[in-house]
């Protein structure tokens, strides 16, 4: 007489059942990861982009000078903050490939009492303003960045180009 079998292990069947499985979850996983990073992508860059400016109004207010923030003469990827001497404090390099940078003005100047003139960008990639963000910087100084699609003012951004 022969007692009861116990079985060890996973069958070949059951085996291959989760791995079809995990292939499923795959495929559904990995398109929603990649829109993930982009959108991330393009939200850091605005956000980089409003300290840059934050920062440049902070100097100009701590030092008591103007200070400008313009595109690089020399490289169309490369935003610069410098005092009135010239001097290059600070730079935002921004990397076409992964985000464009738009902006309304060529230059914008904080002065010593936290003013600004008044100026609007938009942060986008390949066009799609669903994912874009604005960012105004009013009169008064003040910076603000807006929600992904949407304007300032919170109606939808309607184009990446100014």
């Amino acid at each position: 007489m022969s007692g009861p079998v116990t079985s060890r292990g996973f069958t070949l069947i059951e085996l291959m059942i989760v791995l079809a499985l995990l292939a499923i979850v795959s495929l559904i996983a990995i398109p929603n990861f990649m829109d993930f990073i982009e959108r991330n992508r393009i939200q850091t860059q605005a956000q980089e982009l409003q300290a840059f400016l934050l920062y440049a109004r902070g100097e100009a207010v701590s030092r008591n000078t103007s200070i400008t923030v313009t595109l690089d003469e020399d490289d169309d990827d490369l935003w610069v903050a410098k005092r009135n001497s010239g001097e290059i404090i600070r730079q935002l390099t921004q990397n076409p490939e992964l985000v464009q940078i738009d902006s309304n003005v060529d230059e914008v100047r904080f002065r010593s009492n936290g003013t600004a003139t008044a100026a609007s960008f938009v942060v986008c990639k390949d066009g799609d303003t669903g994912r874009g963000f604005s960012l105004e910087i009013q009169i008064s100084g003040a910076i603000t960045l807006s929600k992904a699609g949407k304007n300032a003012d919170g109606n939808d951004l309607n184009s990446c180009t100014l």
